[in-house]
C-alpha cells in the first residue's frame, strides 16, 4: 500500500478543528485531527510529499521520518501538532487494514467505558434560579456562583460525573492584568463560586477548576491551599507551564491535586516534571503531544511514578474518539476532557446511530480503526471561512 494524498480541512466549531485525511493507492482512507493552532496546517502540507508513496502501515518509521525532517526548524508546537494529526490517520489506516479497532492494536482494553469529563468554562447562559438557558444574561450573572451551580446540575442531570470550571474569569479583574497578583477579595469570590458547585452537586462528583497560568507562585498556592475543604479532583495551571520547580512549589504546598502539561511535547517534556514529581496528575494535550504511540509512552512513563493520566482535549469527535481507544488500553487512565459541550453538531459530525458521548462516557465499538465515518455534508456545512473540504 502507498499514500497518494494527505489533505485537510478546518473547521469552526468553539475552536479550529483541523482534519486531516490521507489517501492511499488501494482506496482505504485514514481519519485524523490535528490541534488547532498557527502553522499547523501549512505544516502538514509541506509533509505531504515526504509521506507519498510511502507505506502507511509502516507508522513508527514514519513518525520518525517527519521528526527528522524538521528537527532543525523553528519550532516545535505546530510540527509536532501535524505529526500528531498524521499519526492519528495512519493508525486509522493500519485499523481499516487489518480489520482491527485502533484498542485492540495498541494492546486490548483495560476498560470498555471512557469516563469523560465536561469542561463546561463557567456559569455560562444559565439563568440563575430555574436553570434554563437565556441569551441576553449579563457577565455578572454569567460568572455568579449561582450561575455556576445551575451549570453544574444541568450536567450532571445529562450523566456526567466529571465536571471542570474556569476561575480566570473576567469578573475577577486585577489591579494589574500583567502582573496576576490576586487580593484578597478574589480568592473570596473564587471560594464562593466552587463553594455553590460543591452544594450543587454533592461529594460524589469529580470537580475540577482550570487557571490557565493565571497566577504568580504565592497566589497559586493561596488559591489551591483555599480550596483544599471542596476535595477538588484538581487544580489545573496554576502557574506557567516553563518552571517546573515553581510547579512543585505548588504542588508541594497543597492538598489539592495540581494537574499540568497540556502545554509540553512528547514524552521528553514530561520527564523533568515527573521526575521532580511536581504534578499529581499529568493531562497531555492528545492531538499536540505527539500521537496516539507518543501518548501512549508518555502514559506509561507517568506510569511508573504512580500519577494518573487525564488527556486535555479541545478536539472534535475525531480527537476525543482518537484520545478515548487509548485511554482504553492504558493502567493510569483517570478521564478524558471533553471541551465541546455546547457544540450542539459535536456528535452528527460523524455517522452515528447514537452519540459519541452518551450519559459522560464514550463506550468504543469494535469496528476497525478510529470506528467512524466523517459525514461530510456537516463537515462541509461549519468549514471555517474562506476554507475547502480536504
Amino acid at each position: 500500500m502507498k499514500i497518494t494524498g494527505v489533505k485537510t480541512a478546518l473547521l469552526q466549531a468553539n475552536f479550529e478543528w483541523l482534519l486531516v485525511k490521507i489517501e492511499t493507492d488501494e482506496g482505504i482512507v485514514g481519519i485524523g485531527e490535528a490541534h488547532w493552532g498557527f502553522g499547523v496546517q501549512e505544516a502538514i502540507h509541506r509533509l505531504e510529499s515526504h509521506l507519498i508513496n510511502e507505506d502507511p502501515l509502516n507508522i513508527n518509521y514514519l513518525w520518525e521520518k517527519m521528526y527528522r525532517i524538521v528537527a532543525g526548524a523553528a519550532w516545535q508546537g505546530s510540527i509536532i501538532c501535524a505529526i500528531s494529526g498524521v499519526e492519528i490517520a495512519l493508525w486509522d489506516i493500519l485499523g481499516k487494514h487489518s480489520g482491527l479497532p485502533v484498542w485492540q492494536l495498541l494492546g486490548g482494553k483495560q476498560r470498555d467505558d471512557i469516563r469523560i469529563l465536561a469542561d463546561l468554562h463557567a456559569g455560562a447562559s444559565y439563568k440563575i434560579g430555574d436553570g434554563t438557558k437565556v441569551n441576553d444574561i449579563n457577565e455578572e450573572e454569567m460568572y455568579s456562583p449561582e450561575a455556576y451551580a445551575a451549570h453544574a446540575k444541568d450536567a450532571v442531570s445529562r450523566g456526567y460525573d466529571a465536571i471542570k470550571f474556569d476561575i480566570d474569569i473576567p469578573t475577577l479583574k486585577e489591579r494589574d492584568p500583567m502582573n496576576h497578583v490576586l487580593y484578597p477579595a478574589q480568592v473570596d469570590r473564587i471560594v464562593e463560586i466552587i463553594s455553590a458547585v460543591r452544594e450543587a452537586v454533592g461529594r460524589t462528583i469529580d470537580v475540577a477548576v482550570d487557571c490557565h497560568w493565571h497566577y504568580n507562585t504565592s497566589d497559586a498556592i493561596r488559591v489551591a491551599k483555599a480550596l483544599e475543604p471542596f476535595d477538588l479532583l484538581w487544580v489545573e495551571d496554576p502557574v506557567r507551564p516553563e518552571n517546573v520547580n515553581a510547579m512543585k512549589k505548588v504542588t508541594d504546598a497543597t492538598s489539592t491535586p495540581v494537574c499540568t502539561g497540556e502545554n509540553l511535547y512528547m514524552r521528553h517534556g514530561f520527564r523533568d516534571l515527573l521526575e521532580k514529581q511536581a504534578a499529581d496528575i499529568i493531562e497531555p494535550d492528545f492531538p499536540r503531544s505527539g500521537g496516539i504511540s507518543e501518548m501512549k509512552r508518555i502514559a506509561e512513563l507517568a506510569e511508573s511514578y504512580y500519577v494518573p493520566f487525564a488527556p486535555h482535549n479541545v478536539g472534535g469527535p475525531i480527537a476525543t474518539v482518537a484520545a478515548a481507544h487509548l485511554c482504553a488500553v492504558v493502567p493510569n487512565f483517570l478521564v478524558l476532557e471533553f471541551h465541546a459541550d455546547d457544540v450542539s453538531w459535536f456528535s452528527s459530525l460523524v455517522k452515528s446511530n447514537a452519540p459519541v458521548i452518551e450519559q459522560g462516557y464514550i463506550t468504543l465499538s469494535n469496528k476497525p480503526g478510529l470506528g467512524l465515518e466523517l459525514d461530510e455534508e456537516v463537515a462541509k456545512e461549519h468549514l471555517k471561512a474562506g476554507e475547502t473540504l480536504f
